[in-house]
């Protein structure tokens, strides 16, 4: 171990969530969600963060979280309203570009490439807001959580963050992923670097070039790619007899089917494996004030593993609840009112499969993939955090309302 974690100032992380009392929880709070039309998913979301907030104990010393749903509610209605001026404004001038542009075709080709244009301006209109937003929730969440009664901070810098996220998606997209570690540190760094816990700040310490160790599984599915492609140029399909091929065509046509499957598997196994690691490698070069470091070293298999887990268990209790929710409703319907009575009960199985499966994954993947995290962490030169000060409170008008808005803010 390095000289810089002091073995005789260590703290192990504890969890101490229970399962059994999760899933009542998170059935609950679903439940409520749904026949509320959706309006308690803010006080639902407050109430999961707090069991898995508690469950977290550090030195056996949980976190607290202290968020309110009425905040995020009231976050959510200014957010909402802020985008719906800003994109009814960008709407109309785009709609005036393209009457502009493509008012003398008359053709639907015309038509299609204008719907395209104004698909695509309004995402990358979109893009700055979704960066925003992101840091914007982080920074709330943090203000919202206190660990020994110290309250955690960020400065407000959100639209720095927005532009570098701006700048490093396009890098990433005109590299072909090859600067990914580049783009995961320097956002990582961006933030942390603004983050505090009382009066102590946080420093990322590191090198960018030290993620790559981490994409070694990305380069493995990218020569599967590659390989696959190359595969199907070895097809002679000059050999098609009744629109079969014969001979070695049909055979490297199999081949490069076969590699593009296992390199989009291992293409997905491969981002895991690059989560994990780089979460190892940026948490053990983070530093608190002085010197207080951590270590954390959770397994890509168990990872893995949690998501398959959920996502088998959500798929099969959404079927189930679907069908019989569906099922049973969309019957009774169909014998009051007719096929409108038939129709409802359709909806309310889509949307009790939907929360079922929710539940499933809340349960299967994320708690176990916090208990695993908590417990494969540990804390070294301890010492220093007894000298730590507290900070005032931050204040947020909109809370994460605009991560809700963009559908960000969904995740604890």
């Amino acid at each position: 171990m390095s000289d810089l974690f002091n073995p005789d100032q260590t703290m192990s992380a504890e969890y101490t969530g229970n399962g059994n009392q999760l899933f009542p929880l998170a059935l609950k709070t679903a439940l409520l969600t749904l026949v509320t039309l959706g309006i308690y998913r803010f006080w639902a979301r407050t109430r999961i963060r707090k069991f898995f907030w508690s469950a977290v104990a550090p030195g056996g010393q949980p976190f607290e979280y202290d968020g309110k749903g009425l905040e995020k509610l009231l976050g959510f209605l200014i957010a909402v309203a802020v985008l719906a001026v800003y994109l009814g404004i960008l709407q109309v001038l785009l709609t005036f570009a393209g009457m502009s542009l493509f008012g003398m075709a008359d053709s639907s080709s015309g038509n299609e490439l204008q719907a395209v244009a104004v698909t695509y301006i309004t995402l990358l209109a979109l893009l700055p807001l979704i960066f925003y937003a992101a840091y914007r929730a982080q920074r709330y969440k943090l203000s919202r959580t206190r660990w020994r009664g110290i309250r955690f901070a960020m400065d407000k810098a959100a639209w720095g963050y927005s532009w570098r996220g701006i700048m490093y998606t396009f890098l990433n997209i005109i590299s072909l992923g090859i600067l990914m570690p580049l783009s995961t540190f320097r956002l990582e760094k961006y933030k942390i670097d603004r983050t505090y816990y009382g009066q102590a700040q946080m420093f990322q310490g590191g090198k960018w070039t030290g993620l790559y160790p981490a994409m070694k599984h990305l380069g493995i599915a990218l020569l599967l790619f590659v390989f696959g492609g190359l595969s199907f140029t070895g097809m002679d399909f000059s050999s098609l007899e009744d629109g079969e091929l014969s001979g070695s065509g049909a055979g490297f046509g199999f081949l490069g089917g076969v590699l593009l499957f296992f390199g989009y598997i291992w293409f997905l196994i491969g981002m895991a494996y690059y989560r994990v690691h780089s979460f190892r490698y940026l948490t053990a070069h983070k530093v608190l004030g002085e010197n207080v470091r951590a270590q954390s070293l959770p397994l890509t298999s168990n990872v893995v593993g949690y998501y398959l887990l959920g996502a088998v268990v959500g798929g099969m209790a959404a079927m189930v609840a679907g069908l019989i929710v569906g099922g049973v409703l969309a019957l009774l319907g169909y014998f009051i009112v007719g096929e409108a009575g038939a129709l409802f009960g359709g909806v309310a199985g889509y949307i009790a499969a939907f929360l079922a499966y929710g539940v499933a994954y809340l349960v299967m993947t994320v708690h176990p993939t916090i208990k695993h995290f908590a417990q494969t962490t540990t804390l070294y030169n301890t010492a220093e955090l007894d000298t730590i000060a507290q900070r005032e409170g931050d204040h947020f008008a909109e809370a994460e309302g605009f991560a809700d808005a963009l559908d960000l803010g969904a995740g604890f």
